[in-house]
């Protein structure tokens, strides 16, 4: 199996391509504006070298470099696309635009750990509670600890976009602002309402009625910097490039060698029937790169549905949890049992739950 990674040589890129050649039956292509293939997603007349792949994976970065012509040469060509960007303008283009594409190819939207494994977490509650459930899925992570150029920029430009959430079906946009304060592992932090790919994604795939995804930044600090941050300002070019410079220097300085850890909570409620699960991890970045190698590897096994697809429309949560535990050999991903409770006016949005299923996972 042919599978080239665009981005290969960058921060996420160099994880998900030594993930990628720990797999048998696997060759691996690192493309990239300076090769070894070239291959620059704004420049059309270098996609050539992606024909005969048989995945292609964008881990470029999303939010300055629209993967959208990207997108339609694949599906024109027959290709299979795997769209790692967690930005969520991208992803609402990608899907709207493409929606009644009438190529061969295929785009399938969501690899790595959010998005990726959110969806998969997220899809599963949906699915065990039923359609027209109401779904919430949160995230608690530090942006910038051992992270790259690309999720500072996401970051970036999430501080000036509204929030989005369904209700009753209907995409609804919100301002950036605060959400509840929730567990996660134990710990109640706030969170954000804030520009987040899954809440274009998850209303697509799922059958929720209602969608709400929400992101407590650590330290919880950012939650009120991120509040108090005048919209109009946040979207001044010149202030964003300060703020980029700001976060680079915290990124390659105090928080270099921090390992990203990542904790998620899903729920899904109908009819007084509550469905929860969580998942855990110590370093978010590793967890990435192997998400997204065993993810293009199963998407690459799968009869191509033509057009754009989620990724847990095309893979599952526990088959992609057994699969890294299967190549990593090391235990880096915890998710709980799932958990069905009765619902009651005094639950907390998304309550901890104390029981923890550790899962040898090589995400």
């Amino acid at each position: 199996m042919r599978i080239v990674v665009i981005g290969g040589a960058g921060f996420v890129g160099q994880r998900t391509v030594e993930a990628l050649r720990a797999l048998q039956g696997v060759e691996v292509e690192v493309a990239g504006r300076r090769g070894p293939v070239v291959v620059d997603v704004t420049r059309p007349e270098t996609f050539g070298a992606l024909r005969g792949a048989a995945v292609v994976v964008d881990v470029s970065n999303g939010t300055r470099s629209a993967p959208d012509a990207l997108a339609a040469f694949c599906l024109a060509e027959g290709l299979t696309l795997l769209e790692a960007t967690s930005d969520a303008e991208a992803v609402r283009r990608l899907a709207d635009a493409n929606e009644g594409s009438s190529g061969p190819g295929r785009v399938v939207l969501g690899a790595g750990i959010f998005t990726g494994l959110s969806q998969l977490l997220a899809r599963d509650v949906a699915d065990e509670a039923g359609a027209g459930c109401a779904l919430t899925w949160a995230v608690s992570s530090s942006p910038y600890s051992g992270a790259g150029a690309g999720t500072i920029a996401l970051m970036v430009d999430a501080a000036a976009r509204p929030a989005v959430v369904t209700r009753g079906g209907r995409r609804v946009t919100e301002p950036l602002g605060r959400g509840p304060t929730l567990s996660f592992a134990g710990a109640s932090r706030p969170t954000l309402r804030a520009s987040l790919a899954e809440a274009e994604l998850l209303p697509r795939s799922t059958k929720a009625r209602d969608v709400e995804c929400l992101m407590a930044l650590r330290p919880g600090l950012l939650v009120s910097l991120f509040v108090l941050l005048p919209a109009f300002l946040a979207r001044q070019r010149w202030f964003q490039w300060l703020l980029e410079v700001g976060f680079t220097v915290l990124r390659r300085g105090l928080l270099h060698t921090v390992p990203t850890a990542v904790h998620m909570v899903a729920r899904a409620e109908r009819e007084g029937r509550v469905v929860e699960r969580q998942l855990t991890c110590r370093d978010g970045m590793e967890v990435c790169g192997w998400a997204i190698a065993v993810m293009a590897e199963a998407v690459g096994k799968t009869p191509v549905r033509p057009g754009v697809s989620c990724i847990d429309e095309v893979v599952q949560l526990e088959p992609v949890l057994a699969r890294l535990r299967e190549v990593s050999g090391r235990e880096l991903v915890q998710v709980t049992p799932t958990a069905v409770v009765t619902a009651s006016s005094s639950s907390p949005p998304v309550p901890h739950m104390t029981h923890t299923d550790r899962v040898r996972s090589g995400a």
